[in-house]
């Protein structure tokens, strides 16, 4: 099988681009030919750069001609594409139907129908936006960058598209990766019907289980920003001198953070890692806390956890109410809540001090759910019953 990945890379190194990595190397291990056309948007800098994409946003004829030329060449059987924003845009999806290749979107954010991909405003969900065509709202609350006409870009793109039918039309599968997140993009103005829009989690590969002794700490690992619930996770900590953190990560609320926690010593950062690094420190903490303010797409460091078998305490939110089985193989809390949070902390170290049943439970979700086998399974169905529909 031919498979051409396309995706448009965001100035900062992400998970999306993790993934994509990930994906074309499963395929390509077990004998399928890939190819991948990057766009990245590092390329967009200066006032005549940005105004020019600005402008092509809406449809590139230089992007489709790109994917246009890869397609002739390499005869792709699928075009799966994972980010179209900005510089590729929606023309992409045009050049594939042209040569009538089967097109696959995995959705990894909310950008359709949220202009700051989020559906958070103010640092509080928000879903003003999911049921109209043209959302203002997210224009008048300058909700992408802060700025509006940023944030009128946004909307103009996915709104000409809704009125064009590109997504309900030219679009043969969405990827969700997660029940939550295939929910709310049903039930909105995309008016995508429900048989193309498939449900898949991300993977990654199985890092092995090692009986590494668990030392006393908790980890955050990911972007240090606010819709992260960094500052809910501090409050909790700052309370709780007798529990250690470690932060690993970097972000535009680090410094902030850091001043506001400099007087507390059971709060460690170390700063953005390798993955190795990352790694060692998932198999050696108590468990990883994830108090994201947000519905989050599907966060790997969650997949990452469980396969080292690392138990989660989240933010009962979003897709982190549907990974995490609470009680099973880590613990819920409620969404901003510190106080919630130091509660369940409190539970989790009482539990696991009676039984290993949540760190046996981790590892055994991610073999069910994450791994590469289920993943490769999922997504080469996926890809054989759109050609098989369209032979």
């Amino acid at each position: 099988m031919k498979i051409l990945f396309i995706h448009n890379k965001y100035k900062q190194f992400g998970g999306e681009d993790v993934v994509v990595e990930q994906e074309a190397a499963i395929l390509t291990d077990r004998g399928h030919q890939v190819k991948t056309i990057i766009f990245d948007n590092i390329a967009i800098s200066g006032f005549f750069s940005k105004l020019k994409i600005s402008i092509q946003s809406v449809y590139n004829f230089t992007s489709a001609r790109k994917v246009s030329k890869s397609i002739r060449e390499f005869k792709p059987d699928i075009v799966h594409v994972h980010n179209l924003f900005f510089i590729a845009s929606p023309s992409i999806i045009y050049a594939a139907r042209k040569h009538k290749t089967p097109v696959v979107l995995t959705v990894h954010n909310y950008r359709l129908i949220c202009a700051n991909a989020l559906l958070l405003r103010d640092n509080n969900v928000c879903e003003l936006c999911i049921n109209k065509k043209f959302p203002l709202s997210g224009i008048r609350y300058r909700c992408y960058r802060n700025s509006a006409a940023a944030s009128a870009l946004v909307t103009l793109i996915t709104g000409l598209h809704k009125f064009f039918n590109t997504w309900k039309n030219k679009i043969d599968v969405y990827i969700t990766l997660n029940e939550f997140s295939r929910s709310k993009l049903l039930h909105s103005s995309l008016q995508v019907p429900a048989a193309k829009m498939i449900t898949k989690p991300n993977f990654i590969p199985d890092p092995g289980e090692t009986a590494t002794p668990r030392e006393d700490f908790f980890l955050f690992a990911g972007r240090i920003a606010v819709e992260k619930g960094v500052y809910v996770l501090a409050k909790a900590f700052t309370e709780m001198p007798e529990h250690k953190l470690v932060i690993v990560g970097d972000g535009p609320e680090r410094k902030a953070l850091q001043e506001q926690c400099k007087a507390y010593s059971n709060i460690v950062y170390t700063g953005a890692l390798d993955k190795q690094e990352v790694k060692k420190y998932m198999r050696k903490c108590k468990a990883l806390i994830c108090p994201s303010i947000w519905y989050e797409g599907a966060p790997l460091t969650i997949i990452e956890a469980f396969a080292t078998g690392t138990p989660v305490i989240a933010s009962r939110l979003g897709s982190m109410l549907e990974s995490i089985d609470d009680g099973f193989n880590g613990l819920h809390f409620t969404a901003g809540d510190p106080n919630d949070l130091k509660n369940k902390i409190n539970v989790f170290v009482k539990e696991t001090k009676e039984s290993a049943m949540f760190y046996k439970n981790a590892r055994a979700t991610y073999l069910q759910k994450y791994n590469s086998d289920t993943h490769y399974r999922s997504i080469v169905n996926i890809y054989e019953s759109l050609i098989a529909a369209k032979q």
